[in-house]
């Protein structure tokens, strides 16, 4: 149970690396095909499969150990890199042992039924204590003594417990798998969405992990009602936290509810029942399963985030996280059903004699009947008998005797091996005999009810553990930038911050909030602030700013409640609204946020925050002529000049900038141009503008150079 659990944490820390870097290294941000991008990335998944053989011939066990020294061993060597191809490739390289490993560990038969939740409530609760960071992003020290006391953990437990000796194949529980990993990365186990809810709950992060551990215990409760009430609660969960939108909050448009963080735990229960009742329909062997669960994850994945780019209506927002509900029931529903239909056992009147040992061809096909699991045994055109393992200590086998080793004769000599015949006795020459782990029955519900409740125990306290230790590991707050303008004036910052990773693929906040504070802003203007987007790695980078500038914040979603632009600022603010743009097909979407901030006593300016879409129709067009008079509008309700700051992805003679200017507006930069900012390695376009009201007066602009981001940050002074 540790071993899997530990093991599914560093599963999942590796995927919170390998995203990122497939879309920010090998997709550039978006500038690669989508198609070519995923094919990579299915390549890397094709190796699951590839495994499955050797599993099946060698034994899960020995490949488990191979496939998890090397997946610990390459995610350490990650953690040395600094970004680029050599991140890419290393984080790939991990991956594949990650996937190998989930295939071989599924081959073992040990007992994941505890393991599974236990290891994905730990890998929320760390990413929640280190405040939606993952080790590779600390500081070194920081970093290591996570990965360090997880990897010593992880490989001595591997290497130490033995194979067991009542294997429990559950194939069930490991082709849900992957879809259950979707529905957690993008929501379940998603911070980001309780801190991205309208109103900003404080106590949506204590409650998702206090759900993830709950769910543990609640993963081992067994019944007909367990499978319809935990998908009916995944149903509500996805719903509430997924798909639900307030119209409008202080003013801010497209929000998620106020109480996503209970529909979070709501769904975090149900993925617990959900997860037991694939764990109870054991069968004989597992084959593809965990492959084909994995290969799910990847698509629900991608599928979820293409959506954006697809607009086709069954794919709007929330609805394809319900194909994952989809596919979850269709795997575990079938097992149900499957099982209600097998004959019903006949109870014998006397217990019954000890069976002779199986002959080749013949298996145990343990299923569920009516909520219980029974033993089929049978061959080729053999009897088959249909006994509850609960009437016998091990199906299949008598009971052992007092001070007998498993395997041994009375005087303690070990067996000749087993045949047709009697156990114990020789086996004949040229008969083979059946592999343990795939012979031995899986254990009865009375043998596993009286295991020691100190793992389960255990496995519930360690996420909160985890995250309280965790907690303790995140780096402090840092130092509001002070503004140095004189009286009358205004130090105004706009950036475009690439969800917070740098041009060697790195995700460094500090680095970020090191280039925002040397430029000394009255107020900051954020373009694609991701707010833990899976894709992405599940980084809130707003709440990492924020804290790091010590600054407060405002945020309007473009293409979801977790994607959009924000204002963080001193100043107090006097009124604030936003507006959807039209939307062209792609994943950012468009907003304009507007906030009118009190510069001085008295003395009112407006600001306008927005991004417009790089496309070549008149998606783009549209989006800047209604930004244009969203701004205008802002300027005449509230009485105030208004600058309108931002991405436009257009130069200073597009039709976009234009837009703006014949509604008034002038070229904030025209004095000092060319302004490039974009690529920040090799500035040469000038898609980054600032359009102000003709009564202020731009002082001073700055673009210092940065690979904080692909974009360069703009700075102007304005006088009023």
């Amino acid at each position: 149970m540790i071993v899997i659990a530990l093991g599914i944490v560093f599963t999942v820390d590796i995927l919170r690396v390998w995203l990122p870097s497939l879309i920010t290294v090998y997709g550039d941000a978006g500038s690669t095909p989508a198609a070519q991008s995923g094919l990579f990335a299915v390549a890397w998944f094709a190796a699951a499969f590839a495994v499955v053989p050797l599993c099946r011939r060698v034994g899960g066990r020995p490949v488990a150990v191979v496939a998890g020294v090397a997946m610990v061993m390459s995610r350490l060597w990650v953690q040395f890199t600094d970004g680029g191809d050599r991140q890419l490739y290393l984080t790939c390289l991990a991956l594949v042992a990650a996937l190998c490993w989930l295939v071989a560990v599924a081959h073992t038969g040990w007992d994941a039924g505890v393991g599974v939740p236990a290891g994905l409530a730990a890998a929320v609760a760390l990413h929640a204590g280190l405040g939606t960071l993952d080790p590779m992003w600390l500081e070194v020290w920081r970093g290591w003594a996570v990965l360090g006391v997880l990897a010593v953990l992880f490989v001595a437990g591997q290497v130490w417990i033995q194979a067991p000796t009542t294997p429990v194949p559950a194939p069930v529980l490991w082709a849900v798998f992957g879809p259950v990993l979707f529905l957690t990365g993008v929501v379940f186990g998603n911070v980001g969405v309780g801190h991205a809810a309208a109103g900003e709950p404080r106590w949506g992060v204590p409650v998702l992990v206090a759900a993830w551990a709950l769910a543990v215990p609640v993963s081992r409760l067994r019944g007909v009602w367990v499978l319809p009430v935990g998908l009916a609660a995944v149903v509500a969960g996805v719903i509430g936290a997924g798909y639900l939108e307030t119209s409008a909050h202080d003013g801010i448009v497209g929000l998620a509810p106020t109480g996503a963080a209970a529909w979070q735990a709501v769904g975090v229960l149900g993925l617990g029942l959900v997860l037991g009742d694939a764990a109870g329909r054991i069968r004989a062997e597992v084959r593809w399963a965990p492959a084909w669960g994995m290969l799910g994850f990847l698509a629900s994945t991608f599928l979820h985030y293409a959506r954006y780019d697809i607009e086709i209506g069954v794919l709007a927002r929330g609805r394809v996280l319900l194909l994952g509900v989809v596919a979850i029931a269709v795997v575990a529903g079938t097992a149900a059903i499957r099982d209600l239909r097998a004959p019903a056992p006949a109870e014998p009147e006397t217990p019954p004699a000890p069976a002779r040992a199986q002959t080749r061809g013949q298996a145990h096909a343990p299923a569920r009947t009516h909520g219980r699991t029974v033993a089929h045994t049978a061959g080729s055109g053999g009897p088959r008998s249909d006994v509850p393992l609960g009437a016998r200590t091990r199906a299949g086998r008598p009971p052992r005797r007092p001070g007998r080793k498993p395997g041994t004769r009375p005087g303690g000599r070990p067996t000749a091996g087993r045949a047709t015949g009697r156990p114990g006795a020789p086996t004949p020459p040229g008969t083979t005999t059946r592999k343990p782990d795939r012979a031995a029955p899986p254990p009865s519900p009375a043998e596993r009810a009286e295991r020691p409740h100190l793992p389960l125990a255990l496995a519930t306290v360690f996420p909160v553990l985890l995250a309280l230790a965790a907690f303790g590991l995140r780096p402090g707050p840092g130092t509001a930038p002070v503004p140095d303008a004189a009286a009358g004036t205004l130090r105004v910052v706009t950036y475009n911050i690439r969800m917070g990773y740098g041009l060697d693929g790195r995700f460094d906040p500090d680095r970020t909030a090191a280039t925002i504070r040397a430029l000394r802003p009255d107020v900051l203007l954020l373009n694609e602030v991701d707010r833990a987007w899976f894709l992405n790695g599940g980084h809130d980078v707003l709440t990492l700013l924020a804290r790091r500038l010590d600054l407060p914040y405002r945020f309007a979603p473009a293409a979801d409640p977790q994607w959009g632009d924000a204002v963080l600022t001193r100043k107090p603010i006097r009124h604030l609204e936003s507006i959807e743009l039209p939307a062209g097909g792609a994943p950012t979407g468009a907003q304009a946020l507007g906030v009118v901030v009190e510069a001085a006593p008295g003395k009112r300016l407006g600001f306008v925050a927005t991004h417009l879409q790089d496309a070549d129709d008149e998606v783009p067009q549209r989006q800047a002529d209604r930004a244009a008079a969203f701004a205008t509008g802002l300027a005449e309700r509230e009485a105030v000049p208004v600058t309108v700051l931002g991405d436009l992805n257009a130069g200073p003679d597009s039709p976009q900038v234009r837009a703006f200017t014949a509604r008034g507006l002038v070229d904030g930069l025209a004095r000092v141009r060319p302004v490039r900012t974009y690529p920040a390695d090799r500035p040469r376009r000038e898609i980054d503008q600032v359009l102000v009201d003709p009564r202020l007066r731009v002082l001073a602009v700055d673009a210092p150079p940065s690979k904080a981001s692909d974009h360069l940050p703009v700075a102007v002074t304005l006088g009023y």
